[in-house]
C-alpha cells in the first residue's frame, strides 16, 4: 500500500493547548528539543497530508476536548484526510454512578457521528464535523504474538465531513 521509497514521516511536537497551526520555530543545534519545532513548509505539508495516526491519546475529558479541537482544525483544511485512532477504554469507579464506568470513552464518542460499515450514512443530513467508523480488529493482522489484545481495545477511522 505504501511506496516506502516515496513515503515521508515527520515527527513534530503538537501541543493541543495551542490552536492549529502551531507556531513556526527554528532549529537550534544547542537545544536538542528544537528539532521537533515546525517550519512553515512542514505546516503546509501537514495540511496536505491524507493520513493521520494517533494512539493512546484519550485519557481525560479536558485533554480529549483539546485533542479534538486540534484534529478538527487540521482535518478541515487542506487535503481530505483520514485519521486512524486506537484507544483502550479506561475504567474508573464513579461516585456519581456508584459503578465502574468508562466516562472518558463516552466523552470521546461524543465528538463524531458513527458510520456503520454495512450501511451508508446520509451525508446530506450531516452537519460539518467528524464521521467515524469502528474497525473490526479481527481483520487487522497482529505481528507481536506475545501481546494479547483486550476486549477494550478499539480502532476508529475518522474523516471530516464538510457539506458542499
Amino acid at each position: 500500500m505504501l511506496k516506502f521509497d516515496e513515503a515521508k514521516v515527520h515527527i513534530r511536537e503538537l501541543d493541543w493547548k495551542m490552536s492549529w497551526p502551531p507556531p513556526v520555530g527554528t532549529s537550534d543545534a544547542s537545544d536538542p528539543s528544537s528539532k521537533y519545532v515546525w517550519s512553515a513548509s512542514e505546516i503546509e505539508e501537514a495540511e496536505k497530508a491524507t493520513l493521520l495516526l494517533a494512539a493512546d491519546v484519550i485519557y481525560s475529558d479536558g485533554l480529549t476536548d483539546l485533542f479534538f479541537d486540534t484534529v478538527i482544525q487540521l482535518m478541515s483544511c487542506g487535503a481530505k484526510k483520514v485519521l486512524y485512532l486506537t484507544l483502550e477504554k479506561r475504567y474508573n469507579f464513579s461516585l456519581d454512578e456508584l459503578d465502574v464506568v468508562a466516562n472518558g470513552y463516552k466523552h470521546f464518542r461524543s465528538f463524531f457521528s458513527v458510520q456503520d460499515g454495512h450501511e451508508g450514512l446520509d451525508t446530506a443530513a450531516l452537519k460539518p464535523g467528524l464521521v467515524g467508523e469502528q474497525i473490526d480488529l479481527t481483520r487487522v493482522p497482529q505481528y507481536i504474538r506475545e501481546y494479547v489484545r483486550g476486549e477494550d481495545l478499539e480502532m476508529w477511522k475518522l474523516m471530516y465531513h464538510c457539506p458542499d
